[in-house]
């Protein structure tokens, strides 16, 4: 009897496990691609923060000139000959804040092994779809809890801030950052870097040149950002793409069809009002015209869903295709998008 208990428990999991793999694979409208381990991205991450406080302070110039074939955007060749640069440099190394700082992002990253792992798998999946691009080269460094930037990507360089992903609970970041708001600071952990970097790539590739844009331009662009972290994100949760708590995720899958009649009765698809658009896509603990248990940002969800609805409903259409079109309207049409009651 508990033989046959435990095989049909056991058989009831696997179907739940397909279940749901078939559900988070339909909801997001992206094939599974497979791709060969020989064209797989290899990622090594150049720790700058390391190489930076291993400098002797005494002959602080030769130390960065030893670093500059590795780290030549960060310490540029005219600063070493500028003694105020040089000066700033060993006042940074010197400040007993940022000290403590590199010490404890040397406990919680002591390799970042799996930083590389992850971002080789991200980029491959990256490669697949646009092969002619070049791969990023990943740093990291100690900011000095600069939060509001922690990723920087601009010419294949991809910079992370460390300091800025030591966990909610870490003890600098309420007493430091109080300018941040602490809705954002569940976000400062190790579980959001890979959405974070990836969504700074997104947003060098998705065409945002449009002029005079409409609430249904906004949402369906930070939709596509959203879409290019289903991409080369699969297996990372929706909810960490979007930054949203399991309990957040969970009231806008059920509220989905009032959140679109509310976009719809009020007439905002076509809005430019920037206040407007602001009540349903601007950041904060959660959106001012629904309930306080309701996410922010629930209009860039909706983008998200138009879009998944786009590419699942129109599957010859390639990512590039979707980045360059410009013509939210039309992707709204062709989504068939109609959220269930």
């Amino acid at each position: 009897m508990k033989k046959t208990f435990l095989s049909l428990t056991i058989i009831f999991f696997l179907l739940i496990s397909i279940s749901c793999n078939k559900c988070n694979k339909e909801k997001s409208g992206v094939p599974k691609i497979e791709i060969a381990a020989t064209d797989s991205v290899k990622v090594n991450i150049h720790r700058y923060e390391k190489a930076l406080f291993t400098v002797d302070i005494k002959n602080l110039r030769g130390g960065l000139k030893k670093l500059l074939p590795e780290y030549a955007f960060f310490i540029p060749d005219s600063a070493l000959n500028d003694s105020s640069s040089l000066l700033q440099m060993k006042q940074y190394l010197t400040d007993p804040f940022i000290i403590t700082l590199y010490d404890d992002v040397l406990k919680l990253y002591p390799d970042v092994k799996d930083l590389e792992a992850q971002l080789g798998k991200a980029f491959t999946y990256f490669k697949h779809y646009y092969p002619e691009k070049k791969m990023p080269k990943v740093y990291t460094c100690v900011s000095g809890l600069y939060y509001e930037e922690p990723i920087r990507y601009a010419d294949s360089l991809l910079i992370i801030s460390l300091d800025v992903y030591m966990g909610s609970n870490y003890k600098y970041y309420k007493e430091m950052l109080i300018n941040a708001p602490l809705y954002l600071q569940h976000r400062f952990s190790r579980e959001y870097i890979m959405p974070d970097c990836m969504r700074a790539i997104a947003k060098t590739i998705v065409d945002n040149s449009k002029e005079n844009k409409q609430f249904i331009d906004y949402i369906v662009y930070e939709g596509k950002i959203l879409y290019f972290l289903d991409a080369t994100l699969p297996d990372t949760p929706d909810s960490l793409k979007i930054y949203y708590t399991k309990s957040q995720m969970d009231w806008c899958l059920k509220n989905e069809s009032n959140i679109w009649s509310y976009i719809i009765d009020n007439k905002l698809l076509y809005t430019s009002s920037t206040s407007l658009i602001a009540k349903l896509c601007t950041d904060g603990p959660f959106t001012s015209v629904f309930s306080k248990q309701s996410p922010p940002r629930t209009g860039i969800w909706i983008g998200w869903q138009i879009v998944r609805s786009y590419m699942e409903n129109n599957k010859k259409v390639t990512m590039q295709q979707l980045f360059e079109n410009q013509d939210a309207q039309g992707i709204l049409t062709k989504s068939k998008y109609k959220p269930k009651k």
